[in-house]
């Protein structure tokens, strides 16, 4: 794999990692869960989104591991791509069914794209 290669896997991963695990993590221990636009109502929301943060978190735990052990994560970086492609699939079906909401969610929407694209087209060899 070449140096750039490697480079570029490691800061993306490293990333991606880094912005799931600490929302993920202030989430679970957030008291109330949420925030300004997005809050649970019920004891069960509350459940729900605390445990989806956690999910949240572990990607970016797996992410990091990716980082630390990249020459044997090849499974683990292409597994991410599935993940990000529900997730761009999801984003791009809430952009026609909900609408546009703006510049952020556009922004995601590339970053996400682009994540979807480097682990499912380039992973480590």
């Amino acid at each position: 794999m070449y140096d750039f290669h490697k480079l570029i896997l490691y800061a993306a991963l490293g990333i991606f990692g880094i912005s799931l695990l600490i929302p993920g993590l202030i989430e679970i221990f957030k008291h109330p869960p949420g925030s300004r636009g997005l809050l649970p109502t019920t004891i069960n929301g509350n459940n729900q989104f605390r445990t989806l943060n956690g999910m949240m978190a572990g990607i970016g735990v797996v992410a990091l591991w990716a980082v630390y052990n990249l020459d044997q994560a090849r499974v683990v970086v292409r597994m991410l791509g599935v993940i990000l492609l529900m997730v761009v699939l999801a984003r791009f079906y809430s952009f026609i069914v909900d609408g546009f909401t703006g510049a952020m969610a556009l922004l995601y929407f590339v970053i996400e794209v682009v994540l979807t694209i480097l682990f499912l087209a380039w992973p480590p060899r």
